[in-house]
């Protein structure tokens, strides 16, 4: 997710969680951050919580590879 789209789209993950409800963010700048993602989605693949195909699945992957190009790329600071 982009800080910028999360909040201003009614329908984000952020947006729909319940006021009381805890949140984790990762960040990009975490070294961690890709690797836990892709332990997430292995845990809910293999749960039969969602399958590989689903967009959910497909967008976390995009962003731990994004994460990873960011920090190989030196964007981050």
């Amino acid at each position: 997710m982009i800080k910028t789209e999360e909040l201003s789209t009614l329908e984000s993950c952020l947006n729909r969680a319940g006021d009381g409800e805890m949140l984790f963010v990762l960040r990009a700048k975490d070294p961690c951050a890709p690797h836990a993602i892709r332990e997430w989605v292995k845990a809910r693949v293999e749960q039969g919580l969602n399958a590989l195909d689903d967009p959910k699945i497909k967008e976390a992957l995009r962003c731990a590879s994004t994460m990873d190009e960011q920090r190989g790329g030196g964007e981050l600071k």
